[in-house]
């Protein structure tokens, strides 16, 4: 199923315990930022999330403020027991993000007892974490992520680099 998650959109799959996140290009504030991480938290605090893919390709650049409110409030709270499996998108240019999170991953490593992979694409990704066990599913998962993308399209809602900016919730 797509979520809407403040300034995420997200894609939750309770069969297989998947949770796909990306930010909406466009939209920036740290009030929304947090709203969105405590909303993925809440989700992944249910023990219902094994497996996770954090898409950060339209991710503005992190505050050194919600670097520390990572570090110290969202990490700690998304470390649950049910979390097995983290891969995370990161695109090749945005050198100053990735070394956030490789200095956030650095920071809250004592929480983390998850396995964590960077990749540069959402296929590998999805592939490492699904396709590998469900092949099946990994396809559904893309059909529906597609077909996501466009119907929001056609509402005007912006969904990645290929979609049109809007501030509209969803």
């Amino acid at each position: 199923m797509i979520l809407s998650l403040f300034d995420f959109i997200a894609q939750y799959s309770p069969e297989v315990a998947f949770l796909r996140i990306q930010w909406r290009a466009g939209t920036h504030s740290t009030t929304r930022f947090r709203a969105s991480l405590n909303s993925v938290a809440c989700l992944v605090e249910q023990g219902d999330v094994r497996d996770v893919i954090i898409d950060l390709h339209e991710l503005p650049p992190v505050s050194i403020e919600d670097q520390l409110w990572l570090a110290t409030q969202w990490i700690p709270r998304v470390s649950v027991p049910a979390l097995g499996q983290v891969g995370l998108v990161l695109p090749a240019t945005d050198v100053y993000n990735q070394l956030v999170v490789e200095s956030l991953i650095r920071t809250g490593r004592h929480f983390m007892h998850y396995d964590i992979q960077f990749f540069s694409s959402l296929p590998a990704a999805l592939d490492w974490l699904v396709g590998q066990y469900y092949p099946a599913v990994e396809a559904e998962l893309q059909e529906e992520w597609a077909a996501g993308a466009v119907l929001g399209a056609a509402v005007g809602l912006s969904w990645g680099s290929n979609s049109r900016e809007s501030s509209a919730p969803w």
